[in-house]
């Protein structure tokens, strides 16, 4: 009898110590994967090319090679959502131009749409025309149902999406002949950077760095098509690449390629658009830097306390703070990127991972939740030339 009972206290205990909490097991259960697009163009003079994906460690931060896609790609974004075949969707597009064959007599890139399993395995579904030339960047409507593809060349496209994720020919369509002229040749003409959803609405933001515009559009989804609401003018010479949205939906954050600068706006919660002037126009670099930069990418932490934005020539990640209240945005520095021209970077949970374009590297680092501040890890993985980060869990 004393025996059963010791080896039952014995079991009772070791249950105890083993069993994992709902959340610690839904944590358990999710598996974040990296998907890094690398491109060969002869504009830009690159060697590597293709999709692809890593395991992501949340562990440690270390990343573990799975697949590759043979496709040279310049922008990576994924779907939330399972589509009919029970998989994931990734886009991606390309800037190698070729002649149009939807509009004969212009050239174009192209869009691409993966599907992806939980092993990190890419299989492509389809791949159309972007109806412009050097494809740039990917959004997805709220229902994820439409897919937006801004053009760098001067172009706005607007895909549907069907039931298998994979991309249906284009219902919307614009060109942007014009530019501001300020900066040249820069601006000569209209270059469409990016498009943002704004949250709560069938409202998007699309920034063309060409005339210093962002454009505000409402997406109609019946018509299947966007319509053009207001434009909001960014300082001459600014050059708007980028823009993200605080998870509060109050304040919208962009960052200008050419004047090195993060615009904060308020939103409207009555009509969701973005309101003027801004609350701010912040600096990314430090003071008595005297070279050539230019920003690329901006991204918000985990938590929205703090804001991040990376610049091209200074290599640096700059840090901000985030006043919750008003949205305004206190420096915290700059950590380097430990490599060349940081194009593009990602961030999950308390993990940056950036993409170092020239000198043909990825770096992981950890983000303190308390100040913000970037550690290195040490962590460094060889990709050549990388332009883009996007990480889903499966």
């Amino acid at each position: 009898m004393r025996l059963l009972i010791l080896l039952s206290c014995f079991m009772v205990v070791a249950s105890g110590s083993t069993a994992e909490s709902p959340a610690q097991s839904a944590r358990a259960s999710k598996q974040p994967i990296l998907f890094a697009s690398a491109n060969s163009t002869a504009h830009f003079n690159l060697s590597g090319e293709g999709l692809y994906s890593y395991k992501f460690d949340t562990t440690d931060g270390s990343l573990t090679p799975l697949d590759v896609a043979p496709i040279p790609t310049k922008y990576v974004h994924g779907s939330t959502k399972s589509f009919s075949h029970g998989k994931r969707v990734i886009y991606a597009v390309n800037a190698v131009t070729s002649n149009s064959e939807t509009l004969p007599g212009t050239q174009t890139g192209r869009v691409y749409a993966f599907s992806v399993d939980s092993s990190g395995t890419l299989e492509l579904l389809n791949s159309l025309e972007s109806l412009g030339v050097s494809p740039a960047h990917i959004s997805l409507s709220p229902e994820e149902d439409f897919l937006v593809v801004a053009n760098y060349g001067g172009t706005l496209t607007m895909f549907p999406l069907n039931d298998d994720g994979s991309i249906g020919k284009e219902t919307f369509h614009q060109t942007f002949p014009n530019g501001s002229n300020v900066v040249m040749p820069q601006q000569s003409t209209g270059h469409i950077h990016s498009s943002t959803w704004l949250p709560n609405s069938n409202h998007v933001v699309v920034a063309d760095l060409g005339s210093d515009a962002l454009l505000h559009y409402n997406f109609d989804a019946s018509k299947k098509t966007l319509e053009g609401l207001e434009t909001i003018s960014r300082p001459p010479g600014s050059g708007p690449r980028h823009m993200v949205v605080h998870p509060n939906s109050k304040f919208a954050y962009v960052v200008d390629e050419i004047s090195n600068t993060v615009g904060v706006y308020a939103i409207n919660g009555s009509d969701a658009l973005l309101t003027t002037p801004t609350v701010q126009s912040i600096t990314t670099l430090p003071a008595n830097f005297t070279g050539t930069t230019t920003s690329a990418d901006i991204h918000l932490s985990s938590s929205g306390k703090f804001l991040y934005t990376s610049n091209r020539g200074h290599d640096s990640i700059a840090m901000f703070a985030i006043n919750e209240e008003d949205g305004t945005l206190t420096s915290l520095g700059w950590e380097s990127s430990r490599g060349k021209v940081p194009r593009g970077f990602t961030i999950y949970e308390d993990w940056l991972i950036v993409a170092n374009q020239n000198s043909n590297d990825m770096k992981v680092f950890k983000v303190d939740a308390d100040t913000g501040k970037l550690a290195y890890t040490g962590h460094s993985y060889e990709a050549s030339k990388v332009f883009c980060l996007f990480i889903s869990e499966y």
